[in-house]
């Protein structure tokens, strides 16, 4: 199965489903992210590949600046290292990919309303952090889908910069490695190792399944009208 069919099939199942395909496989609680790991909106889905990012606190202090000028220089000195990641996902290169940041919880807003917009247009159909997401308001109106642990109005300016990109991180409780499946819901997050996920979908199509058999079935008891998490069982 290519990572595509993988993802279709993925992107068609619930976190419930998911879950229980790797309970069903052994691997109960594992890739499970911590409760504090929340969407910024209720309604978004997403499933893709991870992209690992690791951010440390830093170690040098942020210059007090006397001027404009002087302290666009030192922003724009700051950034270019701490969002060295960016380059993984510029120019197209994100399809189907999902950034997953670990910066221990810090908050310290790492995502934003114009790196998110930006990713969205290289293809990246998510990002998770175990820290910060700033700029809310905008991010919910731009339609992102962002998964964090923590809001602020802080930057990430004097506080954080590049530990590591592209290697295994720690993300709310998780070991998530480049190339990791990455699903995100209502519900949190969920990890599924790439090379168990074919087996956890093949549980997972089944478990969604049976329970839209059967809420189809009370939906008619009760007199509901049908909706789209009926499936096929819903026409």
């Amino acid at each position: 199965m290519t990572d595509r069919e993988l993802l279709e099939g993925i992107r068609g199942c619930r976190l419930a489903d998911l879950s229980d395909g790797m309970d069903a496989i052994g691997l109960v609680n594992v890739g499970t992210m911590s409760g504090k790991m929340r969407p910024i909106r209720e309604g978004i889905r997403m499933a893709g590949l991870a992209y690992t990012v690791k951010l440390v606190p830093a170690q040098e202090e942020a210059v007090a600046c006397e001027t404009v000028e002087e302290y666009m220089k030192e922003l724009g000195r700051w950034c270019a290292d701490t969002y060295k990641f960016a380059e993984g996902f510029a120019e197209g290169k994100g399809e189907d990919m999902v950034v997953v940041i670990d910066m221990g919880g810090y908050p310290g807003g790492i995502w934003g309303s114009a790196i998110g917009m930006s990713a969205v247009k290289n293809g990246v159909v998510g990002v998770v952090v175990d820290g910060a997401c700033r700029d809310s308001y905008e991010c919910r109106l731009e339609k992102l889908k962002v998964w964090c642990t923590e809001r602020t109005f802080n930057h990430v300016y004097g506080r954080v910069v590049t530990g590591g990109i592209d290697v295994p991180v720690e993300c709310a409780g998780v070991t998530v490695r480049p190339g990791d499946v990455v699903c995100g819901d209502d519900d949190g997050v969920l990890v599924i190792p790439r090379e168990r996920a074919e087996e956890v979908l093949g549980f997972a199509k089944a478990v969604l399944e049976g329970d839209q058999k059967d809420r189809a079935g009370l939906y008619k008891e009760l007199g509901y009208e049908t909706d789209e998490t009926l499936g096929e069982f819903g026409r």
